[in-house]
């Protein structure tokens, strides 16, 4: 803060003193405004919008809420005191805002967390149906990596995933779907931004398939999935600030009504209007961070109606505000004489990936259950698995003898005869091709050695075995062939995934009013966006009710009243909520202002409007 502005707030403080040394006037201004017994009783004499709006930005933190957002909080006849509020606990400096695109944004300080918390009132008891998702998706990560590896996975020629690729999917999560259809979709975009954000992913032609990376951390460190899982959403919905997350996290320790759960987690997904009154809310209308948590299996629903009534702490949840680690359903797995396989979702993501590979899958539960049969079996070998990997899911299924061997002659029949592609590595000097045959680094990198002649190269080693030859002056030429593969696409995805998050810049000190009112109002009012009565077109007219709807504006409109002949026109003042104009009658939804009933308008019935940008019809 620049020394005049230091020396303002000094006095609006304390008044003014005279003339005082710099570290006087910091050390007493900082001392004046920290002081938590006066921010305290500042948020005692707020009305309750004003504490509700200013639980919000703290419960924002580092993302802030921009005014805009804000807007969209606070009841339709408060809407014009908003930023008057909002500028007066800036000049308190119980706030900070920031420039940002076409707007401001609005930040809490650390030093009063704590101060603006309302009370967390326990949800009353409902009877209603608890649902909670455990580790499933888990177990659709494999799922979908399985299906990469079969060829389902397609992408069409605007690189989004092709239609029938998306149906596979959707259709096969359906514990998402017991929710809402809207559940599997959100699932969807969850798996593959992280998919393809870790590099998971990769196109070939027109397939989606795993990456080496991928099947290597399945292979080894899969009992990690979970947990990486949850680092990765935290790093995309938190920016990486844990304490954040938990902080919110720990008000839902007890059963939180709807309501207040997603007042919790809208201040990172402030796209709609919050609710005024409690009530039922559906999937669609709760924060996107509030319905992941859902899927990742922190938090549990208790549904009545297909709504979500109430929201609390799962167990795994618990755990992972204590330990960073969210806690692993029992693993169990039993494989049948009747050729069928029973695997909870806590088994190891390495003989999930298997089973989803090479068995068929007939639910969709925390106990899944699979069927052996030869198609399945031999289009799974063919993803490319390798002969010591079905030995090794073999040990892991344990089958009984019928079923062991069945799986022998299928594994027979595959394995038995093969053509396969080798490379050959010959080496003319016979000392050095007796010294590499004893090099244990160098046979890791063959698969076989010929007596007199040279090696049978690994193909995914061969770098490593170039390596070791140019330390015995060898460098050979070799003929490959390039396989097409480039990154997987992410844009069609991510756009459903991704919840802005606005930039902010400096702090601003100065703290004067955003625009002039006045010259605002007499630029708007050249445009249909005025506070002139206006004759438009229907296109005109869809874009300014769209405007009022997105912003929270207050619509002006005179309105042909049919049910008089003479002054067929009356004047009406309304929120616009809902746009439907899908279908014959055109109409919308409005909240008349001083009304909280919704109620239908029919377009045509429209004459002319005009938008009150922050003043009240009088």
């Amino acid at each position: 803060m620049s020394k005049p502005l230091l020396r303002n707030a000094h006095a609006k403080a304390f008044g003014h003193k005279g003339l005082l040394n710099n570290a006087l006037i910091q050390d007493e201004t900082l001392g004046f405004y920290n002081d938590k017994e006066r921010v305290a009783a500042l948020f005692q004499k707020m009305e309750p919008w004003q504490r509700h709006c200013m639980t919000l930005i703290y419960n924002s933190a580092s993302r802030g809420l921009t005014f805009n957002e804000l807007r969209l909080t606070v009841p339709v006849s408060k809407c014009r005191d908003l930023q008057t509020f909002l500028l007066e606990m800036c000049r308190e400096y119980v706030l900070w805002r920031s420039p940002s695109t076409n707007t401001s944004v609005y930040y809490g300080f650390a030093n009063f967390l704590g101060i603006f918390d309302e009370p967390l009132v326990e949800a009353p008891a409902v009877k209603g149906a608890d649902l909670f998702y455990q580790n499933l998706i888990d177990w659709h990560i494999c799922e979908v990596l399985a299906l990469a590896m079969t060829g389902d996975l397609k992408v069409n020629n605007s690189n989004a995933l092709h239609r029938r690729s998306y149906q596979i999917c959707t259709e096969a999560f359906t514990s998402a779907r017991r929710i809402s259809e809207k559940t599997a979709e959100n699932e969807v975009s969850l798996i593959f931004s992280f998919l393809t954000g870790n590099g998971w992913l990769e196109q070939e032609d027109a397939c989606l398939v795993p990456t080496e990376k991928a099947l290597e951390f399945i292979r080894k460190n899969g009992f990690r999935l979970h947990q990486d899982l949850v680092s990765w959403w935290l790093k995309e919905r938190f920016r990486g600030d844990r304490s954040h997350c938990v902080r919110l996290l720990r008000m839902l320790d007890k059963p939180r009504t709807a309501l207040f759960a997603s007042s919790i987690f809208w201040v990172l997904d402030p796209t709609f209007r919050l609710q005024e009154k409690d009530g039922l809310i559906a999937w669609e209308y709760l924060p996107r961070p509030l319905r992941e948590l859902w899927l990742l299996g922190l938090v549990r629903f208790t549904m009545v109606g297909g709504k979500v009534a109430a929201v609390s702490l799962e167990q795994a949840g618990r755990d992972w505000l204590e330990s960073s680690i969210a806690s692993v359903p029992e693993q169990n797995i039993s494989c049948l004489p009747n050729f069928e396989l029973i695997a909870s979702t806590g088994t190891s993501p390495r003989v999930l990936l298997m089973l989803a590979c090479l068995a068929k899958v007939e639910n969709d539960e925390v106990y899944l259950r699979f069927s052996l049969n030869r198609e399945s079996y031999l289009r799974g070998l063919k993803c490319g698995i390798a002969e010591s990997e079905i030995e090794n899911f073999k040990g892991w299924i344990k089958p009984p003898v019928n079923v062991e061997s069945t799986i022998a002659e299928w594994n027979s029949s595959y394995y038995g005869a093969r053509v396969q592609t080798v490379r050959l590595l010959k080496i003319e000097n016979a000392e050095v091709l007796n010294e590499l045959s004893r090099f244990p680094q160098f046979m890791e990198c063959a698969n076989e050695y010929i007596a007199g002649y040279g090696f049978v190269l690994k193909p995914e080693m061969e770098s490593r075995a170039f390596e070791i030859l140019t330390n015995y002056g060898y460098c050979p030429f070799v003929e490959r062939k390039n396989v097409n593969r480039s990154s997987a696409p992410t844009e069609e995805w991510r756009k459903e995934f991704v919840v802005a998050w606005p930039e902010a810049k400096a702090p601003d000190y100065e703290l004067k009013d955003t625009a002039n009112s006045e010259t605002l109002q007499t630029a708007l009012n050249s445009t249909k966006y005025g506070n002139n009565y206006q004759k438009l077109s229907t296109f005109d007219l869809v874009k300014v009710l769209r405007y009022a709807k997105t912003v929270g504006a207050l619509i002006g409109a005179k309105v042909k009243n049919p049910t008089k002949r003479g002054d067929n026109e009356v004047e009406r003042s309304f929120f616009v909520h809902a746009l439907k104009l899908a279908k014959s009658p055109q109409t919308i939804e409005i909240q008349p202002y001083g009304s909280e009933v919704p109620e239908l308008l029919e377009l045509s019935f429209i004459q002319e409007v005009k938008v009150y940008n922050g003043r009240q019809p009088q």
